[in-house]
């Protein structure tokens, strides 16, 4: 239990690694869709199995069917009387320590977990209970109400779902701006966010103590908020690019729930304003090849890190190296208390230690009546391990097919692939010599990314002066509007400045 635990830990923070690297250019060649599916990898490895133990005795049986007859032998000692082993303290104190670390890992964890539900249940209920209009869209599915207990739209409920708006958003939002906002919301139901949010959650709450995990966090819900942009903007008009900006800073806020979907809040602004001065056009077989390589690129992460593969074995014992403690052993139990001493019983006498075992493999070949044949040649040959007990009896075991077994697995190689020409797959799948091999064609992955970039820094140009017209009628806005104290116009003013300096510094760069 111990041992599965820091490797299931140790193999979800190596992913979410993977994904913070890996994100940004994802997204800049392949959009913000598929940049938001690679959180999905440290979920699926929290679902992975261990693999069987057969997978993981073929690695130790191969060496020994390529060998002509190996013998083992296998004596057991025998138990003096004399040396009774007594227990250290230095044991008890380490067992002890690790029973503790794994209770606070779980007090840890569902405090949190008991923390967020219960804030999420007290927010849902304030918001409801304020509450002034209340009607239905989406064929009754959703309910969209307007209360004064938020400051920019919100998505919530996962049974029941619902948008609220503040009571003034009709006054600070034009029509386009309005509808905008309500579609980016419905967006979020109908993409199961709130969902993704608690299992995101439920996630964190077992790396409570990993701040590796906490960023993963919040660049997981920055990913979830342009893979929902980019679903508003699809199939709509680059003008409407400048409506969408005015309500991301007309929302703008700085507090959020964490399992609740907002439009946006203040501390990512720039970020979302300077994504929506790009034009991503990916075509389908861009999306296509966005698809292949990061699914084959996840599973052979997830591959890598499986329990039970040469990888996971090599991390778990450089952190017993590290520690001091076998991840093999199970959750320790606390120490019962001593029993008074009795009587001591007379020692029994030690059982007579039983005589070697001898291990051998042999190999024949059986031909196609299913006889033992040495010189059948269209036969199938068989390797055994044959172990003679000391009372003479033997057991046989015959062991797999290794060479079957290796022609079934392909063997993944990095090459460059003769045709670039668009549309062409990234990997490839031939065999040579009955044995299968998998290509993945780097010259064609790089030909995409330098086409990717070559389309946003052509679209740049006219989507820069979108951004910068959205943010100045976006400044004169806040400016105008009486109801902000100097203290929030300041706030949102800043945000806005910073986010026009950015756009301003980035020029025609492609970044």
């Amino acid at each position: 239990m111990i041992g599965w635990a820091i490797e299931m830990l140790i193999a979800t923070t190596l992913l979410m690694l993977l994904v913070l690297a890996i994100r940004g250019p994802v997204r800049r060649a392949f959009g913000a869709n598929i940049a938001y599916a690679l959180w999905l990898l440290p979920v699926a490895r929290m679902l992975l199995p261990a693999l069987p133990q057969e997978w993981r005795e073929q690695s130790v049986a191969a060496p020994m069917a390529a060998a002509s007859d190996v013998i083992a032998y296998y004596v057991v000692e025998p138990i003096s009387l004399s040396s009774t082993p007594v227990a250290g303290t230095a044991v008890v104190s380490s067992i002890d320590w690790i029973f503790v670390a794994l209770a606070l890992w779980v007090v840890g964890g569902l405090a949190f977990l008991g923390y967020h539900l219960i804030a999420h249940a007290r927010h849902c209920r304030r918001l409801l209970k304020a509450a002034r209009v209340d009607r239905t869209v989406a064929q009754g599915r959703v309910r969209v109400i307007e209360t004064d207990a938020v400051h920019g739209p919100l998505a919530f409920g996962v049974w029941r779902k619902y948008v609220a708006f503040p009571c003034d958003f009709t006054e600070r939002y034009d029509e386009q701006e309005r509808d905008l906002a309500l579609a980016h919301e419905l967006g979020h139901h109908v993409r199961g966010d709130l969902i993704a949010n608690w299992v995101a959650l439920i996630v964190l709450a077992l790396h409570w103590f990993n701040p590796v995990a906490w960023r993963a966090f919040r660049a997981f819900r920055a990913d979830q908020e342009m893979a929902c942009d980019a679903l508003v903007l699809a199939g709509r008009a680059q003008a409407l690019r400048h409506a969408y900006g005015r309500a991301i800073v007309k929302s703008a806020h700085g507090g959020a729930v964490s399992a609740a979907c907002h439009l946006h809040t203040i501390n990512e602004v720039k970020g979302r304003l300077r994504m929506l001065s790009k034009t991503h056009k990916n075509t389908p077989a861009r999306l296509a090849i966005g698809l292949v390589g990061t699914g084959a690129l996840g599973l052979a992460a997830l591959g890598l890190t499986a329990s039970g593969t040469q990888a996971a074995e090599t991390i778990k014992v450089k952190v017993e190296n590290v520690t001091g403690i076998k991840l093999a052993q199970d959750v320790p139990a606390p120490p019962a208390p001593q029993a008074v001493p009795s009587e001591p019983a007379a020692p029994e006498a030690p059982a007579e230690p039983k005589g070697p075992v001898k291990v051998r493999t042999y190999s024949y070949t059986v031909s196609s009546d299913g006889k033992g044949d040495e010189k059948a040649k269209d036969g199938k040959r068989v390797t055994k391990i044959v172990m003679v007990h000391a009372d003479g009896s033997q057991t046989e075991n015959e062991m797999p097919d290794m060479d079957k077994i290796r022609v079934n697995v392909p063997e993944i190689r990095d090459g460059k692939c003769a045709d670039t020409s668009d549309g062409k797959p990234v990997i490839v799948n031939r065999e040579e010599g009955g044995k299968k091999i998998m290509i993945i064609c780097s010259n064609r992955i790089e030909k995409i990314t330098v086409n990717a970039q070559k389309v946003a820094f052509d679209a740049k140009r006219m989507g820069m002066n979108s951004a910068m017209m959205g943010l100045r009628m976006a400044r004169r806005s806040i400016e105008s509007q009486p109801d902000l104290s100097a203290e929030q116009r300041a706030k949102a003013l800043k945000g806005i400045d910073e986010a026009i300096a950015e756009v301003e510094k980035s020029g025609g760069r492609d970044d």
